[in-house]
């Protein structure tokens, strides 16, 4: 069954059996089991089975694999209409099985395959 805490908000969003929301997702596809602390943020993002996102990360236009863990007050991607040059931006993404750290950071068009 999924979990959404009284502390989450949901708009516009896919969520699959098993997640756990305590966070905000805004227009994003959750797979199966996957787990949003409370504090974090995904928009506009896919995030694959069994990832866990910390309190505090912010995940945005990102696709992240499954069996990752983003850390807290981690950053993963960003708004379009925050970046000036528009040429450097881009989706980015994180592959299967990576821990990002606390903190960390992966700017638009990132392709992130091993810890960070």
């Amino acid at each position: 069954a999924t979990f959404i805490a009284k502390s989450a908000e949901l708009h516009e969003c896919f969520v699959s059996e098993g997640c756990e929301i305590y966070g905000m997702v805004d227009f994003a596809v959750l797979f199966a089991g996957v787990v949003i602390e409370e504090g974090a943020i995904v928009r506009d993002s896919i995030i694959m089975p069994n990832t866990i996102i910390k309190k505090g990360a912010v995940i945005e236009y990102s696709i992240v694999g499954e069996n990752c863990v983003i850390g807290e007050g981690a950053h993963i991607g960003e708004r379009p209409e925050l970046i000036e040059d528009k040429s450097q931006w881009g989706v980015a993404v994180i592959g299967h099985n990576v821990n990002v750290s606390d903190k960390a950071v992966a700017p638009p068009k990132a392709m992130i395959s091993k810890d960070i």
